[in-house]
């Protein structure tokens, strides 16, 4: 067994959850070198999962979530007689479709099967460059699908803590505004790389983690087609209006809200990131 020890009070080190050490006597700090980890494969291997597992853990921890509140519940009855109980925040209600935003999920309900089966083949569409696999964050990841009484279908999705619709937020000052435009540029990146257009991009189907800045895009699946020109680059605009507490005297941002889109979303978030570099003085990690 392999043990550490403080250089500064010799007491034992403890594995902290940044992945480092930690002194419980003195509170010191370390980390292994480069040197320390070669030859060590084993150990390398267990902080390696150590870290992932933290990490995993923090994803999910919604015990610091204190913003969502229970504002309605809904029961439907299962194809098994078993009851599918929504605790919800709020729903949003489109046509042949349901979604409630739930405290660990946000769920689906369709009039059928087929409606169902739209929404997750627009989702399907979605193809990821292979060296920016983190994207996949950005979109829904499906938890269950679940028949219901009457043909009605459900589709749940994990919501990961602190994720909310953006108009929750909602207005915005002008340097968080620039982040959630970025996260709604990033996410129509994905679609031009798609060749896809998704046709629902609003204040409400953006979901924003205000704590770390990611963006998730839930809203219409079953819009998603061929791509059209700009459409969703569009809808960035719009949905950033409406969100909008005012420019901060940034004339750069209302130009490209204001502007026509350009011809594909990488031009456009190349646009975008000059209004970042030379409105905001670079990119800067604001906290909310």
């Amino acid at each position: 067994m392999i043990t550490y020890t403080c250089r500064n009070c010799g007491g034992q080190l403890k594995l902290s959850d940044a992945g480092g050490f930690t002194c419980k006597y003195c509170g010191s700090r370390a980390y292994m070198s480069d040197s320390e980890l070669r030859g060590n494969d084993e150990f390398r291997k267990k902080i390696i999962s150590f870290w992932m597992a933290k990490a995993v853990e923090k994803d999910n921890d919604y015990s610091g979530d204190t913003l969502w509140e229970e504002n309605g519940n809904v029961s439907y009855e299962m194809d098994n007689g078993q009851a599918l109980r929504i605790a919800y925040m709020d729903k949003y209600v489109y046509p042949r479709m349901i979604c409630y935003l739930a405290k660990r999920n946000v769920v689906y309900i369709f009039d059928d099967s087929r409606e169902a089966d739209l929404f997750l083949g627009g989702l399907r569409k979605l193809i990821f460059p292979e060296a920016d696999m983190k994207l996949d964050r950005c979109f829904p990841v499906i938890k269950q699908r679940v028949s219901l009484k009457d043909g009605k279908e459900a589709l749940v999705f994990e919501r990961k803590p602190y994720f909310y619709p953006a108009e929750i937020f909602a207005p915005y000052k002008a340097e968080h505004l620039a982040w959630v435009i970025s996260r709604m540029e990033n996410i129509c990146c994905a679609f031009e790389y798609s060749e896809i257009t998704h046709g629902d991009i609003s204040p409400s189907s953006v979901f924003v983690n205000p704590l770390t800045h990611e963006g998730m895009l839930f809203g219409d699946w079953r819009l998603v087609g061929r791509k059209r020109a700009g459409v969703d680059l569009e809808h960035v605009r719009t949905a950033a209006k409406k969100i909008s507490g005012g420019d901060g005297g940034i004339t750069l941002l209302t130009e490209f809200l204001n502007s026509i889109p350009k011809g594909d979303a990488y031009a456009d978030f190349e646009y975008w990131d000059t209004v970042i570099e030379k409105g905001f003085g670079g990119h800067k990690f604001i906290k909310m």
